[in-house]
Order: structure tokens, then sequence, then C-alpha cells
């Protein structure tokens, strides 16, 4: 298995939070840089699930990730295009509280991975 760094990737995932703080709180969100957010592949986290699918298709918590992360980048890309197009987006909106969810999630679903990997590894 490829080796990764789990505490990275967190810090990565929860830098996209505050990317998003600092984008509404600017009047040119129509400037706000979001490619390629929406493709789940494209990150350091994707391209290691992808790369140890196999490896790691016997870990739930793997499992779960795949899912949970997929959608975060979802989610990142419908609130980015919400802001570079103008709509009024409040750090208060249902969307940005669910993608604080998402993170979350991210966070507690790789720490568990790292675990559940230096227990059997």
């Amino acid at each position: 298995m490829q080796a990764f760094d789990f505490d990275q990737a967190i810090a990565l995932h929860r830098s996209w939070k505050m990317k998003f703080h600092l984008a509404l709180d600017r009047v040119e969100g129509r400037d706000f840089d979001t490619q390629p957010i929406g493709d789940a592949a494209q990150c350091s986290l994707g391209q290691w699930l992808a790369a140890n699918a196999g490896e790691l298709e016997d870990y739930a918590s793997a499992r779960e990730l795949l899912t949970v992360h997929e959608e975060f980048h979802r989610q990142a890309q419908s609130i980015a295009d919400a802001i570079r197009s103008g709509k009024i987006v409040r750090l208060s909106d249902k969307f940005i509280i669910e993608f604080g969810v998402l993170s979350g999630r991210i966070e507690a679903l790789l720490a568990r991975l790292k675990t559940e990997l230096q227990q059997t590894g």
C-alpha cells in the first residue's frame, strides 16, 4: 500500500472550509478559483483511495470515506459555483452547515482509517 499522510489530508480538507469563509467575505466572489474541486479524484486523498482501492476494500471506514469524500467534493463544487455566480451565500446557509458536517466526517474517518491501518500494518 502506498504511504499516505493522513494528518496532511485532514488539514487540506479542513482548509476548504477556510477558503469558503474567505470567499464569502469577498465581494469579488466571481474571482474565486474553484477548479477542479468538484472532482474527488483530483485531490491527493482521492488519488490515494483509488490507487489503493483493492487493499482498502476490507476496511469499512475506507468504504465510507470514499462515499463521504465524493459527496464532500460535490457539495464543495456547488458552494463554489454559488459564490462565483454572485448568489448570496452566508455561513449560516444550510449548504455551508452540511459541508461542515461532511468535513467533520472526513476528518473522523481519516483518523479511524489511520488507526486501523496502523493496527493491521
